[in-house]
């Protein structure tokens, strides 16, 4: 019985031992997610400068198809839609390239009623250059909500290589504009 004891006792030790350890680890994985989600916003809002009718003011006005070509490769295709009472927004990328090794593959999708309240869809990969210290990865948009024409609630769900995805809270698109200086 003793015996028993003894093992009953390593094992609840060993247990504990192993859940602060997977909470720790899991802990630093969402702080990294985050630092490279905000690298990631960071690198999509600059290519996002070049889209005339994204960049107009008021809602109405940035109704309207472009596509614009990557300063290296690929393509940036908006396109808005009034549908209903609200919009629809595609913004899909195609390979596209504006800094050496920062390319985008992939779609997100908005729909808003007319106080800019809605959904996004979608996912976008990015690679980056070789030796960069942000690693490849996709940002998926499925639990986000668009809140008065911004990420207003739910996460992004980062994928890293050889990792489980990690929820990134939403607002780590607005640090991402506080710390580009916009």
């Amino acid at each position: 019985m003793k015996k028993f004891f003894t093992f009953f006792l390593i094992f609840l030790i060993l247990s504990a031992a192993s859940a602060a350890f997977a909470q720790q680890a899991s802990s630093a994985n969402s702080e990294a997610a985050e630092d490279y989600a905000l690298t990631f916003f960071k690198k999509l809002n600059e290519t996002q400068k070049k889209l005339t009718y994204m960049n107009k003011k008021s809602a109405l006005a940035k109704v309207g198809t472009e596509t614009v070509a990557g300063n290296i490769s690929g393509s940036c295709f908006y396109d808005v839609k009034i549908k209903g009472a609200g919009g629809h927004v595609t913004l899909r990328y195609t390979n596209y390239c504006d800094e050496e090794g920062w390319i985008f593959d992939g779609e997100i999708i908005t729909d808003s009623n007319m106080a800019q309240n809605g959904t996004f869809t979608g996912t976008v990969k990015m690679k980056t250059p070789e030796g960069s210290d942000t690693p490849e990865l996709e940002v998926c948009y499925d639990n986000v909500l668009l809140k008065k024409g911004a990420p207003g609630e739910g996460y992004y769900l980062v994928s890293l290589p050889g990792a489980a995805p990690v929820k990134v809270d939403y607002s780590a698109y607005q640090k991402s504009l506080q710390s580009a200086g916009n």
